[in-house]
C-alpha cells in the first residue's frame, strides 16, 4: 500500500503449512495456500465486511479447528481510531464476518486468540484489558480476576495446564 509498509503479523495455519497468512502495518491481507508460490490480496474483502479502511494488522490467528477459518486483529490507533475491529473467514479470504459484537466502541484490538481446546471460544486483548467469547465473537466478556485496566498485547496458553497467560503493557 505504501512504500514503507512492513508486515505486522505472519501466522502459518497449524491445519496445513501450504496456509499461510500475512497482514501489514499499512492495513493490506494476504493469504497463500500453496505454500507461498502464489499470494491473494483479500483486502478488499474486509472493507466490504466494514473495516473503514486501511488499519494496522495486529494479529493474525489461523483456526486449529476448521480449514480455511481464520481472525484477524486490526489496532486503528495509528489512524485516530480508537474502535475494535476483530474480523473471522472460513473460506480462506473470500469472505468476511465483523465479530467485534459488544465490545466497547472506545478501546483498540491489539490481539485476538483461538482456544487451544475449544474452537468456539476466542480471546481479545484490547487496549484496556482482555476479553472472551464461547460463541467465536457473537458476545465478548470481560475478563477479571485481578487484571488491571492495561492494554493485552498477547495470550498464551500452556499445553500442560488450563491456564490463559496475558501479556501486558505498563502494568
Amino acid at each position: 500500500r505504501t512504500r514503507r509498509g512492513t508486515l505486522s503479523a505472519v501466522a502459518e495455519s497449524p491445519r496445513s503449512a501450504d496456509v499461510v497468512w500475512a497482514g501489514s502495518d499499512d492495513g493490506f491481507v494476504w493469504v497463500t495456500t500453496d505454500g507461498g508460490a502464489t499470494w491473494k490480496n483479500v483486502t478488499d474483502k474486509l472493507t466490504a465486511a466494514g473495516l473503514p479502511g486501511p488499519r494496522h494488522v495486529a494479529s493474525i490467528e489461523p483456526s486449529r479447528a476448521k480449514d480455511g477459518r481464520c481472525y484477524v486483529a486490526f489496532d486503528a490507533h495509528r489512524s485516530d481510531d480508537d474502535r475494535p475491529y476483530l474480523f473471522a473467514t472460513d473460506d480462506h479470504g473470500a469472505t468476511w464476518t465483523a465479530i467485534a459484537a459488544n465490545l466497547p466502541a472506545f478501546g483498540s484490538t491489539r490481539v485476538l486468540r483461538e482456544d487451544l481446546v475449544n474452537p468456539n471460544l476466542l480471546y481479545v486483548g484490547t487496549e484496556f484489558g482482555a476479553w472472551a467469547s464461547i460463541d467465536r465473537g457473537g458476545r465478548w466478556a470481560k475478563l477479571g480476576g485481578g487484571l488491571p485496566t492495561v492494554a493485552v498485547h498477547e495470550f498464551a496458553q500452556p499445553t500442560t495446564a488450563s491456564e490463559l497467560v496475558a501479556g501486558t503493557h505498563g502494568r
